[in-house]
């Protein structure tokens, strides 16, 4: 498959895991398209493994802390023990919930999507933790900081 059809079915299509593929959450990156992966045995275990990620995906999307995957696991005995098939974007999050085949394990309050808020909270939540963009920037110790009334000398 090409590079271009490979972007089109990761972007377009809503996947389903099936019988032999589980959803995931990377942990942490190790390099090299390996990830530490978080996940749920059929029976409710918390189990923990490296998954890598095919290369036909490599520089096409990244995978990033916290994000969630779809993989299987594969029946050789390395240290990598699976293999990512599709990334999930809060749409696929959606539609799988939607799907019922959303695992309960991941449904916690710091896992929800900032957009499912509700209209009232946001206002609330706004008012209270006004801040200003120049807030967020540091001032940077290399420039001279200059008044309006040194400009016009």
């Amino acid at each position: 498959m090409g590079r271009k059809q490979t972007a089109r079915q990761v972007l377009t299509e809503l996947p389903l895991p099936t019988d032999a593929q589980l959803v995931g959450k990377v942990l942490e990156t190790r390099g090299g398209g390996v990830y530490d992966v978080v996940y749920y045995d059929k029976l409710g275990n918390e189990q923990k493994t490296l998954i890598s990620l095919p290369t036909k995906f490599r520089k096409l999307i990244w995978v990033k802390r916290g994000s969630y995957i779809i993989f299987e696991l594969l029946d050789a005995k390395t240290k990598i023990e699976g293999e990512i098939v599709h990334v999930l974007f809060p749409e696929h999050i959606k539609n799988l919930r939607n799907q019922g085949l959303w695992p309960s394990h991941f449904d916690t309050s710091s896992d929800e999507d900032p957009s499912s808020t509700k209209p009232d909270e946001a206002e609330q939540s706004g008012s209270e933790h006004s801040t200003d963009d120049d807030d967020l920037l540091m001032a940077n110790p290399n420039h001279q900081a200059f008044t309006d009334d040194e400009e016009d000398d």
